[in-house]
């Protein structure tokens, strides 16, 4: 996808948190009433009925990822923390429906610009007045790093952050995910903290979920968003270390699982090519 082309996963994903809002077993992995508002016509329509497109190992991948984030932004909130970055922000609706948080943090949403114009203007239609703490940030991760997009905004260096980088490190080469870490770390004040998720090799799955996985991929690639890296969840937390950074935990599918989705009777599960990982920046 290049920086002139809005994002579509942004608003598959946006759709898919609708859709469990609306229609989901209850109690709900993720809570988010906001992301109806958010998507286009086709896909509110959709949400609305209760068509069945997301229900599946795919949505777990969405739902969980954003309730391991925000559980651990929280936490963060609670130790001092007051700035949150939410780097491929796409569709993300926490400063629209946390104003418990932004009494106490700011928000910077960064993403490639496209993205962000299609979903100011969104915002706009919709006559939602955007928070005060609410500051956007545009930025293309493959031509240019973290600190220098943060530069460009009211975003402190000195203070620590949370950041959260959902759903975008698949879409990277292996060369900007690390420069862009590595840059992250330059601009974070030690005991900022940093999560993400990240698609593994497929030497890691149990071979027959691998023509799952790559159909999946195969569907994004045909949207025009094709991935680019596929990591090692033995050394790539190595790697992430060696640039200043302190694991706090490496979480595999089955991990998540058990943490957000043990006793549910409607399928929603992780897929099992994605981990889930937090880092701290070393003191």
């Amino acid at each position: 996808m290049g920086s002139g082309a809005r994002s579509q996963t942004a608003e598959i994903c946006a759709a898919i948190r609708a859709m469990h809002f609306l229609h989901g077993e209850r109690p709900l992995v993720f809570e988010d009433p906001v992301a109806i508002e958010l998507v286009g016509p086709g896909w509110r329509e959709a949400c609305l009925r209760g068509d069945e497109f997301g229900l599946n190992s795919g949505a777990g991948v969405v739902l969980g990822r954003c309730r391991y984030a925000e559980d651990l932004l929280e936490a963060a909130v609670r130790s001092g923390v007051d700035q949150y970055v939410i780097l491929g922000a796409g569709l993300d609706s926490f400063a629209l429906r946390r104003p418990d948080l932004l009494a106490t943090i700011r928000v910077y949403e960064v993403d490639q610009p496209a993205t962000q114009a299609w979903k100011r203007e969104r915002l706009a239609e919709l006559g939602r007045e955007l928070p005060a703490a609410l500051e956007f940030v545009a930025a293309d991760f493959e031509q240019e790093t973290v600190a220098e997009a943060l530069g460009r905004s009211s975003y402190r260096s000195d203070r620590r952050a949370f950041f959260s980088w959902l759903g975008v490190l698949a879409f990277l080469t292996h060369a900007a995910i690390l420069r862009s870490l590595e840059s992250l770390a330059a601009a974070s004040a030690p005991g900022s903290e940093v999560i993400f998720d990240y698609q593994v090799s497929h030497e890691f799955l149990d071979p027959q979920d691998v023509p799952l996985i790559q159909e999946a991929d195969e569907f994004i690639a045909q949207i025009g968003e094709p991935k680019r890296s596929w990591l090692n969840p033995l050394t790539f937390p190595n790697e992430v270390c060696a640039l200043g950074f302190d694991l706090i935990e490496n979480l595999s599918p089955k991990q998540l699982e058990e943490r957000y989705f043990a006793g549910r009777s409607d399928g929603l599960r992780p897929m099992p090519h994605r981990y889930y990982a937090h880092f701290r920046r070393r003191r």
